[in-house]
């Protein structure tokens, strides 16, 4: 893994707690060296890893039927589970340290194409659908990505207003060993759901997707959001 894909992982590590993290620890300013790490409260390890095995293999898992698929879809954003958020959070966010696959956040939906919300669903459905065909993803590579994670956090490197961030080095061990034991009985990488605690805290409504596509797509305009 090269210097720069191991400084994009970080980046992305910490725009991931940024985002999803911060708002649940009180910080105060000052010098991080002063202080010991904090560990993750509203980020299990699985969180972790289902950023970046989405970053590898997107969520092609997911579309078993196109048009099932679509109406899932159409139903979520329409249910209120992806009520727009009162922030305007981001309309995407990346999961891939090259940048190259995002999730689009279905709260964004509603505010950006209120009169037309079947068309907006009907163009992420194709999005989504041609970042599954596209992506394929290395084992391989996803595994030397969770241990320059592990890297990074014994090392201490993710840090955010002034603040570490990171997991006992014990459990980070404890839970890569687990998972490259399950790859190996089940002959592929696992995929996991995100943490009770995640989806309480965070409320995830997402699809996955590879950023070229959604680029040259009608909903181009996500990206500026």
């Amino acid at each position: 893994m090269s210097p720069d894909h191991v400084g994009n992982l970080r980046q992305l590590l910490i725009e991931q707690f940024m985002l999803h993290e911060v708002q649940h620890h009180e910080l105060e300013a000052g010098g991080s060296g002063a202080r010991a790490p904090r560990v993750p409260m509203a980020h299990a390890l699985i969180d972790i890893y289902k950023c970046l095995h989405q970053g590898e293999f997107g969520v092609g898992h997911t579309i078993d039927h196109p048009e099932s698929f679509k109406q899932r879809l159409y139903q979520e954003i329409t249910d209120g589970t992806a009520t727009p958020d009162r922030d305007r959070g981001p309309a995407v966010e990346g999961v891939s340290a090259d940048g190259t696959m995002l999730r689009v956040h279905l709260r964004a939906l509603p505010r950006l194409y209120a009169q037309d919300v079947h068309r907006a669903v009907r163009d992420l459905t194709r999005v989504c659908i041609e970042s599954a065909r596209l992506t394929r993803g290395s084992s391989e590579q996803f595994f030397e990505t969770l241990d320059r994670f592990r890297i990074l956090n014994q090392a201490g490197d993710i840090i955010l207003a002034e603040h570490v961030f990171a997991y006992p080095s014990e459990w980070v061990d404890h839970f890569l060993s687990d998972v490259r034991a399950l790859a190996r009985r089940i002959g592929q990488v696992p995929v996991f759901s995100h943490s009770e605690t995640y989806r309480r805290l965070n409320r995830p409504s997402y699809r996955v997707v590879v950023r070229s596509v959604l680029k040259a797509s009608p909903l181009a305009c996500l990206l500026e959001e």
